[in-house]
């Protein structure tokens, strides 16, 4: 179907009148003249086509050349019409109204003036430069005018201010037109460019994006249901991969429980710390086994406390305190027994602690040091065989560095520094830090108070900028950011040039510069506009497949300085965005609600998903700390300090009993009995009345929590096993997860009661923000399909 309207933006400026943008006074006599004369007058067409000689900024008008490139796309141009209508969008701010006033008058009068016809213009004019004002005047034009289901948008790239273009995407992607560049420039002939960098990606960017949060059980789901197109060798990867992780619960060894460490130190979830006691135990069995040791410090510890279940932090504390037994010394002295009283082990202790009875995420110096025992481990492994397309390595210990990508143009006329000189003195700011890209911050889930690791791609044109580039790469080392400069071609070069720089040629720039240590890429879009749109292609393409976001930054105005600048929605809607809400679905379905906000906070307007996450999560773990936090269906009915604790035990145990697959996914049922188990703890401060309660209402649900295998118990363990165990403790009442735990809540509601009000439960609440993602994610899925359908995919890139 072809569009009933196509909406041409374009972003107004000095271009517009043949003149470089410094150049106020031939912009004011240019101007001046126009105002003396009619529109109808041909020399009102002479000065807006650039035909005079003091035009000295290229041949063609920038309007011209976008409309001869919107002829020739397919999608807007229907067979029986020729061309569908044209609205024509003037992107303006104050200082350049004149501007847009006299075009929009000599259109009126003569719509084919710049060759295409134009059936209607529009000035949508900002308040300021300010990209959030720009989108907000877009918006307000296609809100009133547009409509998104039969029609286009297109966005003129390449004259204007690089603002104005950003702002008036945002607008394009919120309203949900479909929509694509016209890439115009002085030295390059106008083409129509349809902006998808992951079209004939090797593999889709749900792919990787799972991958680097270890969701690989809900990859292997998606393959099986269909819903992702794999080869046989990428699929055989996903499969190892899901054995690898998922089974780390039902059947420990060494290394599966290091892939759990490894997915809790990606997703610094409450529930991260579960296994952390079996891994501690499977890693020092594993050291044994190389080191000779003969006597089982654990099992000695174990005897030694004279208790069937003791502790992880009871045997470690026996072990460190005994300083006679000879074999005991001996055992110590062993690798195994170095393992066991090392700093690494003790930080991994407190974590499960905090996890287990607290349903606490890791504290920062824990994930330091899960980290640091990660890479050691990373470091000592063979590299691996060659992956099929698509499927790089996946190191245990994720990157946690952002990269700062930018394109220098010229240098401030105020003498401050560059832009990404200021992003990184602001990083390692003590008093600056913790406001710097916040959603960058949250992504990769350092928290507040703590540096996020830089590094600096700087690229220079070669003839101007790349000096400038240079020195900026040397004062950025010097101040011990990693950084790196290197030369791009200069603007004009022509496109079969060798030199040329193309997307291509951004992507093996790229790939030579950004390692395994890159969590996040963040391009400043500063330099030529026509270098800046070839890097956030190929630096869009290279965070897809790498499973990583890109962020694209606010520029730094004259009112805006590096802290309030902020972030742009465009490279997060090609397949990232799917990609995120299914993995955050997943995270809201086992109860990773730490995950699950950061994972949403990363999306446009994701902000108020995030922070419903985190409040349900804060409901859950019972932070009163944080009780502002909570949902305010929540805060409304309970007005007492017992309405937030104990009269909410019975709704916290019921989130646990209502996850998806608890009775089916063996893993999933195990962490719902601890998660239930911690919730339960949390709620109450007073340890006697806790005590009693465990003991009287809920002793089958932590009998069942000691036998598990990433508890007291052994493995291997399957559903067949967890549901005997459950018939055993509960004397046959129940034999699934979900009845031990709706029966424990309601034991527990008998005695203590409910939250007052009939208001919304937390697994209602919960549910409504699964409801919500899935909407979500269920309409981007069906926007691409649209998008897809309508571009025809013929490549990737910028096409």
């Amino acid at each position: 179907m072809f569009p009933r309207t196509v909406y041409l933006l374009h972003a107004v400026g000095h271009a517009d009148l043949g003149v470089p943008p410094p150049d106020k006074t031939g912009a004011a006599e240019l101007l001046a003249r126009l105002g003396h004369l009619s529109p109808e007058d041909d020399r009102v067409a002479e000065i807006l086509l650039l035909r005079l000689p003091a035009q000295t900024t290229g041949d063609t008008a920038p309007l011209a050349a976008a409309l001869a490139a919107l002829g020739t796309d397919p999608n807007a141009v229907d067979p029986g019409t020729d061309i569908v209508a044209v609205h024509l969008v003037l992107v303006s701010t104050a200082q350049v109204r004149p501007i847009a006033a006299a075009i929009s008058d000599a259109v009126d009068h003569r719509p084919d003036l710049y060759g295409g016809h134009v059936a209607a213009v529009t000035i949508a004019e900002a308040d300021s430069l300010d990209e959030v004002d720009v989108a907000d005047a877009v918006g307000r034009v296609l809100d009133t005018r547009a409509d998104t289901a039969t029609d286009r948008a297109y966005v003129v790239w390449g004259s204007g201010a690089t603002q104005s273009a950003l702002g008036a995407l945002d607008a394009v992607i919120v309203s949900g037109m479909p929509w694509s560049l016209i890439r115009i420039g002085p030295t390059a002939a106008p083409r129509h460019a349809v902006y998808d960098p992951t079209a004939n990606l090797p593999v889709d960017p749900v792919v990787p994006l799972l991958r680097r949060w270890r969701y690989h059980d809900l990859l292997r789901d998606l393959a099986d249901a269909g819903q992702l197109s794999l080869t046989a060798d990428q699929r055989r990867i996903i499969d190892v991969e899901a054995d690898q992780y998922g089974r780390a619960h039902t059947a420990p060894t060494a290394d599966r429980v290091r892939a759990a460490m490894a997915a809790a130190l990606m997703r610094g979830d409450g529930s991260s710390g579960f296994a952390v006691r079996v891994y501690v135990v499977y890693r020092y069995q594993e050291l044994r086994e190389h080191d000779g040791s003969t006597l089982d410090l654990l099992d000695w510890a174990r005897r030694r406390n004279g208790r069937r279940i003791a502790t992880l932090g009871q045997m470690l504390r026996t072990i460190r305190e005994e300083q006679q037994d000879p074999d005991v010394l001996a055992a110590k002295a062993a690798a195994s027994g170095q393992w066991l009283t090392s700093p690494v082990v003790a930080q991994l202790n407190e974590m499960g602690k905090a996890s287990a009875h607290e349903l606490a995420p890791p504290q920062p110096a824990m994930l330091a040091a899960l980290r640091e025992h990660l890479a050691a481990y990373d470091a000592t492994r063979p590299d691996a065989p060659p992956a099929p397309p698509g499927l790089g390595p996946v190191t245990l210990a994720p990157g946690d560095t952002v990269c700062y990508l930018t394109v220098l143009g010229d240098p401030p006329r105020d003498g401050s520094p560059f832009i990404v000189e200021q992003v990184a003195a602001a990083a390692v700011d003590r008093d600056r830090r913790n406001d710097l890209d916040p959603a960058v911050r949250t992504y990769l889930g350092v928290p507040a108070g703590h540096p996020v690791p830089v590094r600096a791609i700087v690229l220079g044109t070669a003839s101007r900028t790349y000096p400038y580039a240079e020195a900026v790469a040397g004062r950025l080392q010097a101040a011990g950011h990693p950084a790196v400069a290197a030369p791009v071609a200069d603007v004009g070069t022509a496109a079969d040039d060798p030199a040329a720089f193309t997307e291509q040629a951004a992507a093996e720039l790229l790939a030579r510069h950004l390692g395994e240590d890159i969590g996040a890429i963040v391009l400043i879009p500063t330099g030529p506009k026509e270098h800046v749109l070839t890097v956030l292609a190929a630096a869009q393409r290279a965070a897809a497949a790498r499973g990583i976001p890109l962020f694209l930054r606010q520029l730094v105005t004259s009112d805006r300085d590096v802290l309030t600048a902020g972030t742009h929605r465009l490279p997060l809607r090609f397949g990232t965005d799917q990609a995120i809400l299914t993995a955050a679905g997943h995270a809201l379905d086992i109860a990773e609600l730490d995950t699950a906000a950061r994972l949403l906070g990363t999306l446009a307007g994701g902000a108020p998903l995030s922070a419903r996450a985190l409040g349900l999560s804060d409901a859950l773990r019972c932070a009163r700390a944080r009780l502002r936090s909570w949902p305010a269906q929540i805060q409304a009915t309970a007005t007492a300090t017992e309405d937030c604790t104990i009269r909410m035990i019975a709704e916290r145990i019921d989130v646990w009993a209502a996850l998806p697959g608890v009775d089916t996914d063996t893993a999933t049922g195990m962490r719902a009995v601890v998660g239930a188990c911690a919730s339960f703890e949390h709620s109450l401060d007073n340890d006697q009345l806790k005590a009693g309660v465990r003991q009287k209402l809920l002793r089958p649900m932590f009998e069942v929590r000691n036998r598990l295998t990433i508890t007291h118990g052994g493995g291997p363990f399957d559903n067949r096993a967890l549901a005997e165990l459950v018939r055993q403790r509960t004397g046959g009442t129940q034999h699934t997860v979900s009845g031990l735990l709706t029966e424990m809540a309601g034991a527990v509601r008998d005695v203590l009661g409910d939250r007052p009000g009939d208001g919304p439960q937390l697994v209602d609440l919960l549910d409504g923000l699964r409801a919500d993602v899935r909407r979500l994610r269920d309409a981007e899925q069906a926007r691409r399909s649209r998008d897809a359908a309508q571009s025809g995919r013929a490549g990737a890139g910028l096409r």
